[in-house]
């Protein structure tokens, strides 16, 4: 199928893109087009106007400092995966990453994208999720920081506004006694996971877990968060063990049922999932 028809805007400037996202009615933002182009071919989504900020310089930067990484909006997946910056300075990043769709996929979407996008089933909405992230968005009335807790409001929803365009995000960086580990099912590698989850682990001094977390895609409209801290604090994961892990797990969490998975499935594989990335991190 082919998109309805649409006026295309090659944005020179993140300035102009802005204020054309401001001037005109029913406009989106196209910087990779792997979600965005296949809902149009479906007549999912029937935009007026594309603005494609895919060529623009200042959106095409990876930034790290001793704190945080920073991904500009046109930074494809496949650059982020390449970047030895990215594979140094936050692992869990590139981890993620060889877990998204395939290399055609990842050669053209990005990761600023896929945050936009605001899929549930989406790996970086859990990665960024899971380390407390951010996004740095763009308008003609000025930009603003959205935390990744108040940027995703459900399926496919996320909290930019219409005239806003979001341009960065920021990765907070893991600590020294940091470890992060993500696991996923999924019916054929490169494929929409059935479910996922991905764990950041703290330990103290002696080798026991000061805090835990895990995000979990693929099972609620938004990335689920869920801490460990009462469960695990003061333990070892390993004497703690799958069975407690296992139930705790199956009371927090509340999927939804599908043609992929009955609820009751995906509630058992997230669970599995969630043992899995926290028992890698020991």
């Amino acid at each position: 199928m082919k998109p309805p028809p649409f006026s295309y805007h090659p944005a020179a400037s993140v300035e102009e893109a802005v204020q054309l996202l401001s001037e005109l009615e029913d406009a989106k933002i196209l910087a990779g087009g792997q979600s965005l182009i296949p809902l149009m071919n479906f007549r999912l989504a029937t935009p007026t106007h594309l603005i494609d900020i895919s060529g623009l310089a200042e959106l095409s930067e990876m930034k790290a400092n001793e704190n945080e990484v920073e991904i500009g909006a046109s930074v494809t997946h496949s650059q982020v995966l390449q970047s030895e910056q990215v594979e140094s300075e936050l692992p869990l990043l590139a981890e993620a990453e060889r877990l998204i769709a395939h290399e055609v996929i990842r050669n053209r979407g990005t990761l600023c994208g896929s945050l936009a996008h605001a899929d549930p089933a989406g790996e970086m909405t859990a990665v960024i999720s899971v380390l407390n992230g951010k996004v740095q968005t763009a308008s003609v009335s000025g930009g603003r920081t959205i935390e990744a807790t108040d940027l995703f409001e459900g399926p496919l929803q996320s909290s930019l506004r219409e005239d806003e365009l979001l341009i960065s995000a920021i990765f907070p960086k893991l600590g020294p006694r940091t470890v992060s580990s993500f696991r996923e099912v999924a019916r054929r590698h490169g494929d929409y996971a059935v479910a996922g989850a991905v764990s950041v682990v703290e330990y103290d001094s002696n080798d026991q877990v000061r805090s835990a977390r895990a995000a979990f895609l693929s099972v609620g409209p938004v990335p689920t968060l869920v801490s460990f801290d009462d469960l695990l604090r003061g333990n070892r994961i390993e004497d703690v063990g799958h069975s407690e892990v296992y139930n705790f797990l199956s009371s927090q969490l509340e999927p939804h049922g599908d043609l992929q998975a009955s609820a009751d499935y995906r509630r058992h594989l997230a669970a599995e999932m969630g043992w899995a990335s926290l028992e890698a991190c020991t």
